[in-house]
């Protein structure tokens, strides 16, 4: 009961002196225990690290399908010179052999 009593107190002092560290600082240390946080605090931390999450989410997802497009386009340019330079038969290889596929980047400055 003393513990629910002293937590009560310092959530009072944390939002009357909620702009004043020093004062609530002090109070913790005169109650004996750590000055508990504001719920508006906790849920201002608890709201910003599932919005830092989220966001890291978009920015995986849209990094990958990006990195899909380009991968698309350099194929699509590789598969462009091997036909203008008369060498179709590299074209089902290069679609399944991802080291000949390297290769002819390398080659053609993909």
């Amino acid at each position: 009961m003393y513990t629910d009593l002293t937590k009560l107190i310092i959530k009072i002092a944390d939002y009357i002196f909620r702009e004043e560290d020093n004062v609530r600082k002090g109070i913790g240390d005169i109650m004996g225990v750590k000055v508990l946080e504001l719920e508006s605090e906790r849920l201002k931390a608890e709201g910003e690290a599932i919005g830092r999450a989220e966001g890291e989410a978009i920015g995986q997802a849209r990094g990958e399908a990006i990195g899909q497009i380009q991968g698309e386009v350099r194929l699509g340019s590789l598969i462009t010179r091997l036909i203008q330079d008369q060498r179709t038969e590299e074209i089902p290889i290069v679609s399944t052999d991802s080291k000949r596929r390297e290769q002819l980047y390398k080659e053609y400055g993909l």
